[in-house]
């Protein structure tokens, strides 16, 4: 990777990570946290995007990425609402996000049309991560 892919990574990262913690910190519901930062990243995006955004892409394109947007609004709402819940600890659960995230990819490639199954060292990745997952959510 070049460094500044390596550089990019660590900003998306860095920015991940510390949206739910800013938002626990301001004090609103879930709901609100959610819908707030979702907005910007929008707004964000569409201005950053604007210029590249020239033609429409095919409709099966509109339906196939609208349902990975349903996808995602449930999956930053429950994230959001978990994380802005006094009783979930906020830490923790970010970190069981990534792992989960990170493990969960060799499984999303090997279902998706055209996907390849797992590696063997996937599999043992998969097999450390679930043992990771299982200390990080131990109090």
């Amino acid at each position: 990777m070049t460094t500044r892919t390596l550089l990019s990574a660590a900003i998306v990262a860095i920015a991940f990570a510390a949206w739910p913690l800013i938002g626990r910190q301001a004090r609103v519901s879930g709901p609100w946290m959610a819908t707030l930062v979702m907005a910007g990243s929008a707004m964000m995006i569409a201005a950053l995007s604007s210029p590249q955004l020239t033609a429409w892409p095919p409709a099966r394109a509109l339906w196939v990425l609208g349902g990975a947007a349903v996808a995602n609004g449930l999956a930053v709402y429950l994230y959001a609402s978990s994380v802005a819940n006094p009783a979930v600890p906020t830490g923790p659960f970010i970190v069981v996000v990534s792992v989960l995230q990170v493990a969960a990819i060799p499984f999303l490639v090997w279902v998706m049309p055209g996907g390849r199954a797992p590696t063997f060292r996937q599999a043992v990745g998969f097999a450390f991560a679930a043992v990771a997952v299982y200390l990080l959510a131990k109090s």
